[in-house]
């Protein structure tokens, strides 16, 4: 790959931010001028954005409209424009109608916590002249992410199940153990790999900026609703638990495993990333 072998000037808005300052350190560390825009730094925009090759947008999901429109007064045409944030049907839409240079909407499906791209996804949404991006995807490649196309309306209703209703899940199993005050120290000293791994989980998610974790679940409309028929979805087995519907809940449960083993999960199966060995081992152990 060569198409990032000569020195660019960037800015990143929100680049103080725990993503920004990923985005500002492997770009940096590429030999780019990366600078940041911050809420205190509007009155020199015209210098930091005017003068950038590319602009990326990281900030809290709901401001990326509103901050996309107000940077885009000082883009100059030749400038590209790009967001990072976890839904992207409207800022790409905002990019587009603000803006009329190259657009491109990216969702790094990762945290902030990591130290590079390798072994870490992409997701990348086409806008507007997408080669003017290729030397920025070039670098994601080449430091070992992986790639993914999907249109803008795509990737906000696959988002729904692999983030909002995830997060909702994880954010009630936590709220129950905190409810119920359980003694995780001691449960952990005799559970199960499966059981420590949920809780690893749990406590990452709890481990995040609030604000971030609640506006994943809020962002959309969408989202909001299918978390509330994933609530409806718990309300409904727990009154058969209640009942000890044991017919009921094993029907339930017949259903979604035909499901799971049909087409769904085919490249799961392949690649098997799911789940580490020793936890796959003792998923198997426990259901012989």
């Amino acid at each position: 790959m060569t198409h990032f072998n000569r020195t660019r000037k960037i800015t990143i808005i929100g680049g103080r931010g725990r993503m920004g300052k990923f985005f500002t350190q492997q770009l940096s560390t590429a030999g780019h001028q990366v600078n940041t825009l911050g809420n205190q730094d509007w009155d020199r925009a015209s210098q930091l954005l005017s003068e950038a090759e590319l602009v990326i947008v990281s900030v809290p999901i709901e401001r990326t409209v509103a901050v996309i429109e107000r940077a885009a007064k000082y883009l100059s045409p030749t400038t590209a424009l790009a967001d990072i944030t976890s839904i992207k049907t409207q800022p790409v839409q905002a990019m587009l109608a603000n803006h009329a240079g190259a657009v491109m909407g990216l969702h790094p499906m990762f945290g902030p916590s990591i130290e590079s791209f390798a072994g870490q996804k992409v997701v990348i949404c086409s806008g507007r002249n997408d080669a003017t991006f290729q030397w920025l995807l070039d670098l994601i490649a080449d430091r070992g992410g992986e790639l993914i196309n999907c249109t803008p309306e795509e990737h906000d209703r696959i988002m729904v199940t692999i983030q909002a209703t995830r997060h909702f899940s994880r954010f009630c199993c936590g709220t129950f153990l905190s409810a119920e005050n359980i003694d995780l120290d001691r449960s952990l000293l005799m559970s199960t790999p499966s059981y420590r791994q949920e809780i690893e989980i749990v406590n990452r998610l709890f481990a995040q900026n609030p604000a971030l974790c609640v506006d994943i679940m809020l962002a959309t409309e969408e989202r909001c609703e299918a978390i509330a028929r994933l609530a409806q979805t718990y309300s409904r087995l727990a009154e058969l638990i209640v009942k000890k519907d044991r017919l009921a809940l094993i029907r339930e449960f017949e259903i979604t495993h035909s499901f799971l083993t049909q087409e769904n999960l085919a490249s799961t199966k392949q690649k098997e990333y799911a789940m580490p060995s020793e936890v796959r081992e003792a998923t198997i152990t426990v259901t012989q």
